[in-house]
């Protein structure tokens, strides 16, 4: 019996850490206003619970016209795709003239294939993917209260710190 308490509250535990609070968010008004870089940590009917700088707000969602998340930026997604290109590149070199004398090209090709071609392409990619933004922005001016406190459960499952 005790095994069993011990393991229902830990599941309790574990299932409220799990989704106890977003990701840093901006929290925008109808009138232009808001509060920027706040959690959200809950909803219940249309007041939706919010850290502010270590302290905690009610807000009331008919106010609310927009959520945006700043995920940071795609340079980890520019490295992987830059990477995937080099080393197809370099592969496609080394299969094509890689008999060939080509004087810049190391004779071992899995070094000409990473040190010539993935890693340059990689580090390319990552300053490219740098220069894009990675925001959601989520819109919610024109929805009822009810379809409101829906759609934002929705988004702070999506963007629970804890998955």
């Amino acid at each position: 019996m005790k095994n069993i308490f011990i393991s229902i509250l830990l599941f309790i535990i574990i299932s409220t850490v799990s989704y106890s609070q977003t990701d840093p968010c901006s929290i925008i008004y109808k009138n232009g206003s808001g509060i920027p870089k706040t959690r959200l940590y809950g909803i219940h009917e249309n007041l939706l619970l919010v850290s502010d700088t270590g302290s905690y707000k009610l807000v009331n969602t008919d106010r609310i016209a927009r959520i945006r998340f700043d995920n940071g930026k795609y340079w980890k997604t520019g490295a992987a795709y830059g990477a995937g290109i080099g080393f197809v590149s370099g592969f496609l070199v080394y299969q094509i003239w890689g008999k060939k004398k080509i004087k810049f090209l190391p004779k071992d090709a899995t070094l000409g294939v990473l040190g010539v071609f993935t890693i340059p392409c990689a580090v390319i990619g990552g300053l490219i993917g740098m220069a894009f933004k990675n925001i959601d922005d989520y819109e919610l001016a024109k929805l009822n209260s009810f379809v409101k406190a829906k759609e934002i459960k929705f988004i702070m499952k999506d963007h629970a710190q804890y998955k």
